[in-house]
């Protein structure tokens, strides 16, 4: 066991260096109207041996190497990128970017930031930095400071997976996030589960008091979606919608195609799509411009 550890700890150190990591992006829709409004962009590793791996497989392990931040690096600026494509023709698209815990003892996550949005041509109110519980609680002024900056400069901070973990409502007034995720967990049987459903109300409320938006994740089918545009929650993203895929698949699905879901005359009335020319471009350089400035651990 220890042995196919470490073979698989190497290989996961070399698939960065031989550019097997890819992003997939899940559309994210205004439950209202179904339309466009971003989405989450998610690492996948194009294993060798194994296929297509998703984060379950290798982001745990990942996480823990000096690559993460190397890696973490990349995925901005190839999300933010192609945003950036994608906003051309929905300007209003917003991409949500994943952070490693590692980046935010880096002292450098501000700059880089700054940097990628300036590099891609990209507003800041157009990405959107998805923070997990941990780094909430740390509750130490560094980290605070830091959200406060990146809040300052008008990027939005997701609070993902809220309601699963021990984060307490302080966080919500010390912590100026912009965005609550719903937890796939409390979506799934929220029409049958009276607890999942008192959960998924609570943080619907607690969203409209603190003045911040809320997401639903892991919409799976009509029934949980017509609970959520009942209780008015302003977003989802799942299945529904349209499952992770890559960035030529996104541009392209009709489900997706850069205009709003289920609208009929958008196919007359959207421009034209972009070309497969600027889909998913650069991200192979951007890969070797991380390897070149970072030593991989």
């Amino acid at each position: 066991m220890a042995v196919a550890r470490r073979a698989f700890e190497q290989q996961l150190r070399l698939a960065f260096e031989r550019d097997e990591f890819e992003l997939y992006y899940q559309p994210q829709v205004a439950t209202g109207t179904n339309a466009l409004t971003g989405a989450e962009a998610l690492i996948r590793w194009n294993h060798p041996d194994r296929g297509l791996l998703t984060p379950a497989s290798f982001i745990d392990v990942l996480s823990e190497k000096p690559s993460a931040i190397a890696v973490g690096e990349w995925v901005l600026r190839t999300a933010c990128r192609q945003a950036a494509e994608w906003r051309k023709w929905v300007p209003g698209f917003r991409i949500g970017v994943n952070l490693f815990e590692a980046q935010f003892s880096t002292g450098r996550l501000l700059s880089a930031v700054r940097q990628t949005l300036a590099e891609c041509g990209l507003p800041p109110e157009a990405l959107e930095l998805e923070i997990v519980e941990n780094i909430l609680l740390r509750n130490d002024k560094k980290t605070l400071r830091l959200l406060q900056e990146l809040r300052k400069l008008g990027v939005g901070l997701a609070f993902d997976d809220y309601g699963t973990g021990f984060a307490s409502l302080s966080l919500l007034k010390r912590y100026s996030v912009s965005r609550l995720k719903i937890d796939r967990s409390f979506i799934r049987d929220v029409t049958t589960d009276p607890e999942d459903a008192a959960v998924v109300k609570a943080i619907l409320y607690l969203g409209k008091a603190f003045g911040v938006d809320v997401i639903a994740e892991g919409v799976e089918t009509l029934t949980p979606w017509e609970f959520l545009n009942r209780n008015k929650c302003a977003e989802a993203q799942g299945h529904l919608f349209g499952a992770a895929m890559s960035a030529a698949d996104f541009t392209l699905n009709p489900r997706v195609a850069i205009r709003p879901l289920r609208d009929p005359s958008a196919a007359d009335e959207s421009p034209a799509l972009p070309s497969e020319d600027h889909i998913a471009g650069g991200q192979g350089t951007d890969r070797r411009r991380a390897r070149r400035a970072t030593r991989l651990g």
